[in-house]
């Protein structure tokens, strides 16, 4: 085993402000970056961070990408998984009318993001642990407590079992969502996780000369109680949603594809009318990471400002009091890096995550 065996905690929800507010692990990481979101969803931020690239190389951005089904069992296929498959957006079922379901195919947001090859052709972080053939410990704790796991490479670090352990932690998401501004609530999760954490560090310290703990946050959260109809004003257009264009609405993005350019002018008068709602030029869609060749995320993207949501939406029942997939530039959506080693050049993308991910595995020859 490796005498510097690095650590790297990944948070989803809690944000650059947040962590700040709660001076979370401010006495061990003392290295502290804030960090500009990756726009789309949190599946976008995360494999944007496992792989350095971003959506418009990697694929991962939004809910639904368009993509017409080639076979009558491809659609029914469709079918089943918005009807009667598991819930598929944020806390329910995405909601694109059924009679498009042979044009858009569900974003899978519970793909196997932490499985060797699950980028291919693009080389992971996963990859390269795998190829190095590091003792490592990479585990999603999404659909339950990270005690166990964070416990567990506790354990690992005292027996000098590990080199290299990633832990995706999804849980403070769903707190966020629906508590956004409940100081009591969130500090009592992240003193939870600061509590195991430092015992990791301090395993860690014990059992090697140079041992690193890393805390990544792809995105923060914002407090969005403003709600906006751009269904309805588009639908005020008369024009024929499937007919003359398609759409998908999530809660902080509508994404458009057009049959005739008739109906692209009309709309996007629209959209540019519109208070509260930014359509993306092609300057703010390199910038992103988001100008898909393909158009599978759509020929425009308008993004409305923080504070806002789209609603009603293809992806929930209703508006959660906390939503991210905002301007990455803005204050509350900065994610953050927290270290306890220098990090040099410093980040301030989370598409850096991956190559202080990957400098590390690559000093194990």
């Amino acid at each position: 085993m490796s005498d510097s065996p690095h650590v790297f905690i990944y948070l989803t929800g809690p944000g650059w402000h947040i962590l700040q507010e709660h001076g979370f692990l401010n006495k061990d990481c003392k290295h502290q970056f804030p960090i500009h979101a990756q726009l789309g969803c949190s599946h976008a931020a995360l494999s944007t961070a496992l792989t350095g690239k971003k959506p418009d190389e990697h694929g991962r951005f939004s809910s639904y990408y368009f993509k017409k089904s080639n076979t009558a069992l491809e659609t029914a296929q469709r079918f089943y998984t918005k009807v009667l498959g598991k819930k598929s957006g944020y806390y329910g079922k995405y909601s694109v009318p059924i009679r498009n379901l042979n044009c858009f195919v569900q974003s899978n947001h519970q793909a196997m993001s932490l499985t060797p090859g699950h980028f291919a052709p693009l080389i992971s972080i996963v990859d390269l642990v795998k190829e190095k053939k590091l003792a490592h410990c990479i585990v999603n704790a999404n659909s339950s407590s990270p005690i166990p796991a964070l416990k567990n490479i506790t354990r690992r670090l005292e027996n000098k079992s590990l080199d290299f352990a990633f832990v995706q932690i999804e849980e403070m998401d769903n707190l966020l969502h629906y508590y956004p501004r409940d100081h009591q609530r969130i500090s009592k999760k992240l003193k939870q996780y600061e509590k195991q954490i430092k015992k990791i560090i301090s395993a860690g310290n014990t059992k090697n000369s140079n041992f690193n703990l890393t805390v990544l946050s792809g995105h923060g959260m914002t407090f969005a109680p403003q709600k906006i109809n751009i269904k309805k004003k588009i639908d005020s257009l008369g024009m024929t949603y499937g007919y003359d264009y398609h759409a998908v609405y999530d809660p902080t993005m509508a994404l458009f594809w057009y049959k005739t350019k008739f109906a692209k002018s009309i709309i996007l008068d629209k959209l540019r009318e519109l208070r509260h709602c930014k359509v993306l030029n092609l300057k703010d869609k390199k910038d992103f990471g988001v100008n898909f060749k393909d158009r599978r995320y759509g020929e425009t993207i308008a993004l409305v400002d923080p504070g806002f949501q789209i609603s009603p939406n293809d992806v929930l029942a209703k508006p959660l009091p906390g939503m991210h997939g905002y301007d990455p530039y803005h204050s509350d959506s900065l994610g953050a890096c927290l270290s306890t080693q220098a990090i040099a050049p410093s980040p301030g993308q989370v598409k850096d995550f991956f190559n202080i991910m990957a400098n590390f595995v690559n000093e194990h020859q």
